[in-house]
């Protein structure tokens, strides 16, 4: 593989870490669709798993006290049932067919958050388990289970602090069970850990500088720039 792919996969990988450390969720939707046209997808969507448990393990102990859990709950319980479906999905599908998978559901999630027709004024339990199943389906086939739930929660009354505690911890409880079906599947080898181990340093990188620039950089002008990189990697992802 040529050294330009992999300046382009590090220079994806720290934006991603950029954006999660400057709003705290959002590397997933980067990382797959973006990683997925340089790299096997399966391999890359199971790298995005283990880069998302590293960065997000040492937030979820201060989490845990702020859950609401009587919101998690019934969220990750309907999640955990769907996450081993959707990596045999990841297992037994197509590479290309997968990759324009992936790019199909970020373009559809992008034009959703531009759209602002996301809110639930009066969620209940069937809303509520139907978004933690299509979560937990999107995090087994594809790292993405992000959008459903973010989506959701933003919705309620919940401080930030609150929304922020329920996504650490539900998507902490999610990864596990992600991480035990992609071993399961044969999805987790030595060609994972070695891409895992390449770009985590980057992340980290990138994870920093964005938490050193939440104060200083135009919160408006950057969100726009990660809409038009997510609108790009989604359309080149469908016609690749």
């Amino acid at each position: 593989m040529g050294v330009e792919i992999w300046l382009i996969s590090l220079g994806v990988v720290a934006i991603a870490g950029f954006t999660r450390g400057f709003s705290g969720f959002g590397s997933g939707l980067i990382l797959a669709p973006a990683l997925s046209l340089l790299f096997n997808p399966q391999l890359a969507v199971a790298t995005i798993l283990l880069i998302d448990m590293t960065a997000g393990a040492g937030i979820v102990p201060g989490a845990v006290q702020k859950t609401k859990w009587q919101q998690v709950l019934p969220l990750a319980l309907s999640a955990m049932v769907m996450v081993p479906v959707g990596a045999h999905f990841l297992a037994l599908l197509d590479p290309t067919l997968l990759r324009r998978i992936i790019g199909g559901l970020i373009l559809g999630f992008v034009l959703l958050l531009l759209s602002g027709k996301s809110r639930y004024t009066h969620p209940h339990l069937a809303l509520t388990s139907g978004v933690g199943a299509l979560s937990g389906f999107l995090t087994g086939l594809a790292g993405i289970g992000g959008p459903p739930i973010v989506l959701y929660q933003m919705s309620s009354s919940n401080l930030a602090a609150a929304n922020r505690a329920n996504f650490i911890v539900f998507f902490a409880l999610i990864q596990l069970i992600a991480l035990g079906s992609y071993w399961a599947s044969g999805l987790i080898s030595v060609a994972v850990g070695g891409l895992f181990i390449r770009f985590l340093p980057a992340f980290f990188l990138g994870q920093l500088l964005g938490q050193l620039c939440f104060k200083r950089v135009d919160e408006i002008l950057f969100r726009r720039f990660v809409m038009g990189l997510l609108l790009t990697v989604a359309v080149l992802a469908l016609v690749a």
